[in-house]
């Protein structure tokens, strides 16, 4: 049971960093709109969980062009806010800036990756 939650975490975190990437810059939204718009279709339609991981996937999708050059970062990105989120799931919770924060060191360790790479 424990494994298919997990599962559902990483996909949800994928698709929902994916999609406001692609409303940000490939349809030229912005990332304020398309965080928006995941944001409140998560907390709509998808239980409380799987909302929290979307939100945090959405904030990493905010990322500009010119940081996730393509979609194969933009995935990757979106596995590490999967993985990261599980991780530190029973830590800090209640605490401010998580979420941002699991965002932003994915979009990190992205970069790092794909400059090895």
């Amino acid at each position: 049971m424990m494994k298919n939650k997990n599962l559902r975490l990483i996909l949800t975190a994928v698709l929902g960093t994916v999609l406001t990437y692609f409303l940000s810059v490939t349809l030229e939204l912005g990332p304020m709109v398309a965080s928006g718009l995941v944001g409140l279709l998560a907390s709509l339609f998808l239980p409380t969980d799987l909302a929290i991981v979307a939100y945090t996937a959405a904030f990493a999708g905010m990322s500009a062009g010119f940081v996730l050059l393509n979609y194969y970062m933009v995935s990757l990105t979106g596995l590490l806010v999967g993985v990261i989120f599980i991780i530190t799931q029973p830590i800090y919770q209640g605490f401010g800036g998580k979420l941002g924060t699991i965002a932003a060191c994915s979009v990190i360790l992205t970069v790092i990756i794909s400059s090895v790479l």
